[in-house]
């Protein structure tokens, strides 16, 4: 057995990949490297570098508490506390949903619809402001606001929004109340990954899952609620010709599809990600 205090970087890799895949990590190849140079607090090219070199001891015990955690189905990204998304780095730990590559599709198309141009955005259910921190910084002439409900998740709204440096308007309120709508102004643009999943998904979450807010995840019984509530309340802050886009969870098309259309939207798509799922539901204010 080989002395944890002699152990060399790869030595340590290959352990920790080990262990996180006796657990059932899907990549812990990729997770083990993460883990690693967290724990060491260097980079992915410092690592490399450092293959044959002794794992540094002080970092051992960091490092074996974060894999026995990591093993448990705790998130690596709550274990991490940053993530990157699109061309960000956003902080994230309990009470915050992960930021999800699924999530760029809305984004692109987004920042598609408001280019160069002086529009302004809602980003409603905004979590870690992923979504309208991306829109501020590729569409710097945008006007932003990010509404969150989550007195959890707030804190690391505003954190993102700062350590990005964008001017998004933070805002502490409840998307689903009337009242909401007077905190902001008339609107070229909403966006929402709002919570989708139905009540046999929270059965069937994997376990990483379960560790995320449910106020994040739950859209009641057959995840629709908040497509259908949002849409009702939140139309008439959009302008004519503006667009409202939304992230769906997967066979929710054609229910997200049928509840704009009752609210008279017109140009409805759908927009697939690069494995052709369906990820987004958007239609035009005419």
């Amino acid at each position: 057995m080989v002395n944890e205090k002699t152990m060399t970087y790869t030595q340590m890799n290959q352990e920790i990949r080990r262990q996180l895949a006796d657990s059932g990590v899907e990549n812990a190849a990729f997770e083990a490297a993460e883990l690693i140079c967290w724990a060491a607090e260097i980079s992915k090219e410092t690592f490399l570098l450092k293959a044959d070199q002794v794992f540094p001891p002080g970092a051992s015990q960091r490092l074996r508490k974060a894999a026995n955690k990591r093993a448990s189905g705790y998130p690596l990204q709550y274990l991490l506390g940053t993530w990157d998304f699109y061309s960000g780095s956003f902080r994230v730990g309990e009470g915050v949903l992960i930021p999800r590559s699924d999530t760029e599709v809305l984004c692109e198309q987004a920042i598609r619809f408001v280019g160069e141009k002086p529009m302004t955005v809602l980003d409603l259910c905004s979590g870690s402001g992923c979504i309208a921190v991306t829109v501020a910084k590729e569409c710097p002439a945008s006007r932003v606001y990010a509404l969150e409900k989550s007195e959890e998740a707030y804190p690391y709204l505003t954190e993102n929004i700062k350590q990005n440096q964008t001017a998004v308007t933070p805002i502490l309120c409840d998307v689903l109340l009337a009242d909401s709508l007077e905190l902001v102004p008339d609107c070229d643009v909403i966006l929402s990954n709002p919570p989708y999943l139905s009540e046999a998904d929270m059965q069937a979450l994997q376990k990483e899952v379960t560790f995320e807010p449910t106020m994040a995840l739950y859209g009641d019984e057959d995840g629709l609620l908040f497509y259908r509530e949002l849409t009702a309340l939140w139309t008439a802050k959009l302008k004519s010709g503006g667009l409202l886009a939304y992230e769906i969870g997967l066979g929710q098309e054609k229910d997200v599809r049928s509840i704009l259309e009752e609210h008279g939207y017109i140009s409805i798509c759908e927009t697939r990600d690069l494995c052709g799922i369906i990820r987004t539901v958007s239609g035009i204010k005419p």
